[in-house]
């Protein structure tokens, strides 16, 4: 399985040369083309203020509009993207994109949205087989807008979205991985739209992670028939299982659902894996915001790129 089209979402944080250099592995592998889009509204930059209309008295107007325009404008971040407006930020970042797709010889195009950001991704990602997005930095003002955009392409775009870590250096994408299987719709749905994801020998693990005890010797692991799957695929997908929390934990103490972010993670960490795949909101965004989630807690405190689907 190959992928053809990928969709890298561009802004002006220091992610985004993360994001664009592992989309632009995955597209060498596939001999895939890339799709550079860049969100102004993602860029922390103003748009030019309006001109006004030439039909009235320029005196008294000008500042009225000038405030209009401050207020409705994006907070800016202390950052380079202080020196440009959103189109001149734009412009920078879409000659970077192209000098990057010259320097590897991959075909590609650039585009930019004014609108809104969510809808902008998920009309283009309808179209693309993956689409790779960066997590936003906590400290960036847009941070909020960041969250709220890469919730709303996971839930409606229907294509499995690959989020890279605002910190940290990645060299390789898919040689080791961690898949988390449950009995989910979402789980299966991550777990195959992480085929073409997968190196050629990549290491590959199919962790179970329970709240109570491990399956006892000799029985068969939950993620077994699931191995075998992937073995048909020529994957060699070892089936493994961990524990989410300590038995007798009382539950106004420990959120179950936080815990198995945490153990995916930590046996993530623990095994050296350069990718996490799970499925998406397996609740609703509501009820994870609100009590706590899987999703909602990788999304938070991811520490390698994991590929998401719902």
């Amino acid at each position: 399985m190959a992928l053809k089209d990928i969709l890298v979402v561009l802004d002006a944080s220091e992610r985004s040369s993360a994001c664009l250099a592992i989309a632009s592995s995955l597209a060498l592998r596939h001999g895939a083309g890339l799709i550079g889009l860049c969100p102004h509204r993602l860029l922390g930059a103003p748009e030019p203020a309006p001109e006004p209309p030439h039909v009235y008295p320029a005196p008294l107007g000008l500042q009225g509009i000038a405030d209009i325009a401050t207020a409705s404008a994006i907070p800016e971040p202390a950052s380079q993207s202080t020196l440009y407006s959103a189109p001149e930020l734009a412009e920078r970042i879409g000659s970077a994109f192209r000098e990057s797709l010259a320097a590897h010889s991959l075909r590609g195009t650039f585009e930019t949205e004014i609108g809104p950001p969510a809808a902008a991704i998920v009309r283009h990602a309808r179209t693309a087989d993956l689409v790779v997005l960066g997590q936003p930095d906590p400290d960036d003002p847009l941070a909020p807008l960041a969250r709220r955009t890469i919730e709303d392409v996971l839930l409606t775009s229907g294509r499995p979205a690959l989020l890279v870590p605002y910190a940290g250096h990645f060299a390789t994408v898919g040689t080791n991985v961690v898949i988390g299987w449950t009995e989910t719709r979402e789980a299966a749905r991550a777990a195959h739209d992480a085929l073409p994801l997968i190196a050629t020998g990549a290491k590959t693990t199919l962790l179970a992670v329970h709240r109570g005890p491990l399956t006892p010797p000799g029985t068969e692991l939950p993620t077994s028939a699931a191995a075998r799957h992937f073995a048909r695929h020529g994957i060699d997908a070892r089936p493994a299982e961990t524990i989410a929390e300590s038995l007798g934990a009382p539950s106004y103490i420990v959120r179950p659902q936080l815990n198995t972010a945490d153990a995916l993670l930590n046996y993530a960490s623990d095994t050296a894996a350069d990718l996490l795949v799970v499925g998406a909101y397996a609740h609703s965004r509501a009820r994870e915001v609100v009590l706590g989630g899987v999703t909602h807690a990788l999304l938070a405190t991811m520490t390698l790129p994991v590929l998401m689907s719902h």
